[in-house]
């Protein structure tokens, strides 16, 4: 294999594949990008066994061929090599020993690292399409940072499932997540048409990888039996759904949640914020006062005393009754975080319920609520 390519694209495209690598494993060929030449292009790609992703760039073949490449350290290789100005890179690969040799065009810099046989790489089959569809990056990326929010940590994990619920509806996608405390539901339109429900659950280290490489352009969706498979551009994600049980979130969520207090969100952010050092001290705990015209914040601890926030209502807000409830700051702050500069609706129901959060001023393109439980006084 003899190749010349672009460094930057390759090194663009050796952050998409890695992704795939695992963090740990007992099988040393999967802690290798594949690199194999294709007409006038190479791909890449790399695969944990649960999920596989290749992508690939144009590149100039002198000689056919593959090889496997150690990818973590093959990406920090060419990532150091951007120092210098030359954008071609030559990839020489002797087939009697598997050796690379990396040469920059016109520089004296070379490397020459060990490569591997695909002998003993696992053949990856990417699924067909039993189901396809279409979806525009923008809103699968919004919709699964949003939705995702209330993912579960390992501790404390619904029946074991640390991820995301997508269900595919015609002309909807709903994304939610839970963790016994709280719960996030996104909703975004989209062109999709299926004849019933479609539901997936998908792993939280699936979505984190996702999220960092969806693009906004458009994104072919296919699903077969327990794995479903993502196409944009040259690359290529396909990944295992989970076959754990997730709970119906619905019935966690009112149906009118149109009145309620209206804060500016990014005062109440700061003013959270505010007491953090405090509320640290104290489990994350911080007390909301809620009246007519104004909401108290609050946060106490033994070691550091108390620290006390204020912030006016905006127009429109309904307050049924005054009240005092309290909350854990995290949660809060997780889900404020995601409104931005707009105005944040919210309904409490008291101490120990549920409270409602979602932005006063929801978007055509998403729509989001996060209930979050209320703590004991």
């Amino acid at each position: 294999m003899k190749i010349v390519c672009d460094k930057n694209e390759l090194q663009n495209a050796l952050q998409i594949t890695t992704r795939a690598l695992p963090t740990t494993t007992a099988i040393p060929e999967l802690t290798h990008i594949r690199l194999e030449t294709l007409d006038n292009a190479i791909r890449l790609s790399a695969t944990n066994i649960k999920t596989f992703i290749s992508t690939q760039i144009k590149a100039e073949i002198d000689r056919p061929g593959e090889i496997l490449v150690q990818g973590q350290f093959f990406l920090e290789l060419i990532h150091n090599l951007r120092e210098f100005n030359k954008e071609k890179i030559l990839i020489d690969v002797n087939p009697s020993n598997n050796r690379v040799l990396l040469t920059l065009e016109g520089e004296s810099a070379r490397y020459e690292l060990p490569g591997r046989g695909k002998e003993d790489y696992p053949e990856v089959e990417l699924i067909t399409a039993e189901m396809e569809m279409e979806i525009p990056g923008s809103n699968l990326k919004d919709i699964l940072k949003i939705g995702s929010i209330c993912s579960a940590t390992t501790e404390n994990s619904i029946q074991g499932f640390r991820g995301i619920c997508m269900d595919i509806s015609s002309n909807k996608l709903t994304v939610a997540s839970m963790d016994g405390n709280r719960l996030v539901k996104a909703t975004s339109p989209s062109p999709i048409q299926v004849d019933q429900k479609i539901r997936w659950l998908i792993s939280m280290d699936v979505v984190s990888e996702l999220l960092k490489i969806l693009p906004d352009d458009p994104i072919l969706i296919r699903q077969q039996h327990n794995k479903f498979l993502l196409q944009f551009g040259n690359t290529i994600f396909q990944s295992a759904l989970s076959d754990a049980e997730f709970v119906d979130y619905e019935d966690y969520i009112p149906e009118d949640l149109s009145e309620g207090l209206h804060l500016d969100n990014s005062r109440f952010i700061g003013h959270l914020k505010g007491l953090l050092p405090v509320a640290r001290e104290s489990g994350n705990r911080i007390v909301l006062e809620i009246h007519p015209q104004q909401l108290g914040i609050s946060s106490f601890s033994e070691k550091f005393g108390e620290g006390y926030r204020e912030i006016g209502l905006e127009e429109g807000s309904k307050v049924q009754e005054e009240m005092t409830v309290a909350f854990n700051s995290k949660f809060l702050l997780d889900y404020l975080g995601s409104i931005g500069d707009d105005t944040v609706a919210i309904q409490c129901e008291g101490e120990g319920m549920p409270a409602y959060f979602w932005p006063k001023n929801q978007s055509e393109n998403l729509e989001h609520v996060c209930v979050i439980m209320s703590l004991s006084m």
